[in-house]
């Protein structure tokens, strides 16, 4: 049986170790921060580490509403919502009722509030139409956020000409 020499195989294997390492560990401690900045959940005020990723996670999901990227939009809301409501009837709600997000030109973020399993969460949005208040639902289940509804108010008319 011939010898073979595997030693370039070692030499390759080492670098790509050194390479998967960090970006394995930084995926984990990105997890683990998200997980533990929601639990336990508590009554009362988000943390400025839960407003923080409830910020960046509804900023990211109008960002693709905007963008009219319905999917991306879709994978921010919840599991529960998702089981509930497919991606076609999502987009269907979104343009009819939501143009405003699409639309929008600028939002800002009001309070955040978590009562039970429930985090509340305002957004105030600029657009053609008028300026809203959103009053968004969120959840946290199974180390995610994720958003369960968005109920508008409007706060002011559209310009008309």
């Amino acid at each position: 049986m011939p010898n073979r020499d595997f030693g370039t195989v070692n030499n390759l294997a080492r670098p790509l170790k050194l390479l998967v390492a960090p970006v394995l560990a930084l995926a984990l401690l990105t997890a683990c921060a998200q997980s533990s900045a929601f639990e336990p959940l508590a009554d009362g005020p988000c943390t400025a580490n839960q407003e923080a990723a409830i910020t960046k996670h509804l900023s990211a999901q109008i960002d693709a509403l905007a963008a009219r990227n319905w999917e991306l939009a879709y994978s921010y809301a919840s599991a529960n919502f998702r089981f509930t409501i497919p991606l076609a009837q999502f987009t269907e709600i979104i343009q009819a009722d939501y143009g405003m997000l699409i639309e929008n030109k600028g939002y800002s973020f009001g309070p955040c509030e978590i009562s039970g399993d429930n985090i509340m969460r305002q957004v105030n949005v600029a657009s053609d139409q008028g300026e809203f208040s959103l009053a968004y639902k969120l959840s946290f289940y199974d180390s995610k956020i994720g958003v369960e509804s968005a109920l508008i108010k409007q706060l002011t008319d559209g310009l008309s000409l």
